[in-house]
């Protein structure tokens, strides 16, 4: 159509991503193979439309994770690296697109180009929510994992200023930290926040 086509995978995006009124929205969930899996080497090469909780079922046995986990794992690969997504673990892992070794992309010119770090184009698809082109596949590493288990630990903030000194202090110790922070907290207790590390 005359508004061009937009790709949408699950759906579960925040902000209506996959919405094209009086355009085409491409549905990708098809593109949904798990091509290869090096676990030694910690890559894995699958379709954009591969959910991260089917590569957590494939790769957890295999001593493996998926490298950044946003608050949904029913989001897929391809829309991941369109939203560039974070995670818990953004302090040490940095969002989704950091650990993309390469992608393929269906560009507006209809050519499939192999993207890889450190180029434009890479860059403006990482995060660019579809305006380059449709991600047809990518490259993924991988971090290594003893288990699927995880010790958490737990503590309240009783306000904003306590919340950032926790999280300051102790994020060097933790792969994952997230707070969940109580908007009706109103005066002093603004902020107020249960912070849980993993």
């Amino acid at each position: 159509g005359g508004r061009g086509a937009i790709a949408r995978g699950l759906g579960r995006s925040h902000g209506d991503a996959a919405q094209n009124a009086g355009g085409t929205v491409l549905d990708v969930t098809g593109l949904d193979r798990i091509r290869a899996v090096d676990a030694r080497a910690g890559l894995v090469d699958c379709e954009a439309g591969v959910s991260l909780h089917r590569l957590m079922e494939v790769l957890l046995p295999l001593g493996r994770f998926v490298p950044v986990v946003p608050a949904t794992r029913y989001v897929t690969v391809g829309g991941a690296i369109a939203a560039d997504v974070h995670g818990g673990n953004q302090h040490a892992a940095g969002s989704f697109g950091r650990h993309v070794a390469s992608l393929k992309l269906l560009t507006p010119d209809g050519e499939i180009r192999t993207v890889r770090p450190g180029t434009p184009l890479f860059d403006a698809t990482t995060g660019g929510m579809g305006l380059t082109g449709v991600v047809l596949s990518a490259v993924l590493r991988l971090p290594a994992v003893e288990t699927s288990l995880m010790s958490v630990d737990t503590e309240r903030a009783r306000d904003l200023d306590a919340l950032l000194a926790l999280l300051a202090g102790g994020d060097h110790r933790h792969q994952y930290s997230t707070a969940r922070i109580d908007l009706l907290a109103r005066g002093a207790a603004t902020g107020r926040a249960v912070l849980t590390r993993g």
